[in-house]
């Protein structure tokens, strides 16, 4: 009988600055793998004014660029996290805002991810110890 090669099972804590993963083996081997983002950390504005127009009565304004380049900055971030994960069978997303929403789509939207299990679940910042545990408690509970 063969073996299929989808037995990996990951954990994950993102947030807008890095991303740790846990990849567990099929025989309980745990690597870890630490990505952090380049996006640029947000800048607060006064206000959206502009005293520059465009083309057609179009406004120019540097708040909208900068929002740009962050949102394009983050997609590069998710779609780094999602290429560490190869032959998974089930993920579990910890972490919070938005961040693991999008990682989540990611992970829907990518054709080698078909089929694979994903949980999403709301966690403040915890350690690794911490967060191999409730891989270890949400996993028995929910794949075994």
């Amino acid at each position: 009988m063969k073996k299929s090669q989808n037995q990996m099972r990951y954990g994950i804590w993102i947030d807008k600055k890095h991303a740790t993963i846990i990849k567990v083996s099929p025989d309980g081997n745990k690597e870890y793998i630490k990505v952090k983002s380049h996006a640029p950390f947000q800048e607060r504005f006064k206000g959206e004014t502009t005293s520059k127009t465009g083309l057609f009565g179009a406004t120019i304004s540097r708040e909208k660029h900068l929002q740009g380049r962050e949102n394009n900055s983050i997609q590069h971030y998710i779609k780094e996290v999602v290429s560490n994960l190869d032959h998974a069978n089930a993920i579990l997303i910890l972490g919070s805002g938005d961040t693991r929403f999008e990682l989540q789509n990611a992970i829907h939207k990518s054709k080698t991810m078909n089929g694979v299990w994903v949980e999403n679940k709301p966690s403040p910042k915890i350690s690794i110890r911490a967060m191999e545990t409730e891989m270890e408690k949400h996993f028995n509970l929910h794949l075994q």
